[in-house]
C-alpha cells in the first residue's frame, strides 16, 4: 500500500468518526487506538499554563539556548 492511499484512508476514517453520535462506539474506537498507537502525554490547561509561565520566567532571567546550541546538544 502506498502512502497516498494510506493517508486517504486515514482522512476517510476521520470523517466517519466525526459523524459518530454513539458514545459507546467512540469508546470502542478509543480503546482500539490506545492499543495500536504510541502513548502521547496530554497536558491539562493548568499544566500548559504552568509551563508557559515557567518559560516566560526562564526567558526573563536569561535562561535560553540558541537553536544551534540545542542542535549540538541533541547531536543534530
Amino acid at each position: 500500500m502506498n502512502t497516498i492511499s494510506l493517508e486517504a484512508r486515514k482522512r476517510l476514517i476521520a470523517e466517519d468518526i466525526s459523524n459518530v453520535q454513539d458514545e459507546s462506539v467512540l469508546s470502542q474506537i478509543e480503546k482500539i487506538l490506545k492499543k495500536v498507537t504510541p502513548s502521547v502525554k496530554r497536558f491539562t490547561i493548568e499544566e500548559v499554563e504552568d509551563r508557559a509561565l515557567k518559560s516566560e520566567r526562564d526567558i526573563k532571567n536569561g535562561r535560553t539556548s540558541s537553536t544551534e546550541d540545542v542542535r549540538k546538544h541533541l547531536g543534530l
